[in-house]
C-alpha cells in the first residue's frame, strides 16, 4: 500500500538538486517554462517501471485527466489505486481488502491540481539541469510535511531538433523517508481518457463468485 501512494501516489532512489548555478533570471524563466508544461498537461497515459525502496521493482500503466483525476494499476499482483479529487481509493488484490485515504498523503497529488503554481502551492526546494534532463524537486506548501517530489524532464534545448519539453520520471520521498523512483516507459499525452476509467467497483471486487458467471 507503501508503495501505491509513493508512486502517485502516489507513482524512487532520490535525486538531491540544489539550486542551479545559473543565474536567477535563467532559473526563474527555467521555472515558469516547467510550470506552464505542466498546466498544459490534460491527460497522460503510459506504461511505468516502478523502483520501490527495498529494491523491488514494479510495472503497471499510469493514467492521469487533469485537474484531479488519477490511475495506478499495477500488472502483478492486478492491484488498483484511484484518485478522485481529494480522495483516494486503493483496491489491493493480493489480500482482498478495500481502502480510502486523502490524496494530499502523497506530494504527487500536486499533479493533480487543477492550477499548479510554483510560487504558491508548493516550495521549490531545488533546481538542476543534467545534459538534457532537467530535476525539480518541490514540497506541498499546505502539507510540508506528507514528502518531496522530484519531477524529471527531457529537456534537450536543440532548437534544430524541436524536441518538446518532456516529464519522464519523478522520485518520491514519503513522510517516513521511503523513496521510490517511476519511469514512465511509453507515455502519450493529450489522448481522450474515460472519466469511468478513474473509478473502483469495489463492491464488485469484493463480492464472492457464484461460480454461475
Amino acid at each position: 500500500m507503501n508503495g501505491f501512494r509513493m508512486a502517485l501516489g502516489a507513482f524512487l532512489l532520490m535525486v538531491t538538486v540544489a539550486p542551479g548555478a545559473a543565474h536567477a533570471e535563467t532559473e526563474a524563466e527555467l521555472l515558469q517554462r516547467l510550470q506552464d508544461y505542466l498546466n498544459s498537461i490534460t491527460t497522460l497515459d503510459a506504461r511505468f517501471v516502478q523502483l520501490n525502496y527495498d529494491g523491488s521493482t514494479s510495472k503497471g500503466e499510469f493514467q492521469l485527466k487533469r485537474p484531479n483525476l488519477a490511475r495506478i494499476a499495477y500488472d502483478d499482483p492486478p492491484t488498483i489505486m484511484v484518485a478522485r479529487g481529494q480522495k483516494y481509493q486503493f483496491w489491493d488484490a493480493e489480500i482482498g481488502q478495500f481502502y480510502e485515504g486523502p490524496v494530499s498523503t502523497s506530494p504527487a497529488s500536486i499533479l493533480l491540481q487543477s492550477n499548479i503554481d510554483l510560487q504558491e502551492v508548493v516550495k521549490v526546494r531545488g533546481i538542476r539541469r543534467d545534459g538534457p534532463s532537467v530535476y525539480m524537486t518541490i514540497e506541498p506548501t499546505e502539507e510540508p510535511g506528507s514528502g518531496v517530489l522530484t519531477l524529471v524532464f527531457h529537456d534537450p534545448q536543440d532548437d534544430e531538433a524541436e524536441t518538446p519539453l518532456e516529464l519522464t520520471q519523478w522520485y518520491v520521498r514519503d513522510a517516513q523517508g521511503y523513496i521510490t523512483r517511476v519511469t514512465l516507459v511509453t507515455a502519450e499525452f493529450g489522448v481522450p481518457l474515460s472519466t469511468d476509467l478513474f473509478e473502483i467497483d469495489h463492491l464488485e471486487l469484493i463480492r464472492p463468485s457464484t461460480g454461475t458467471d
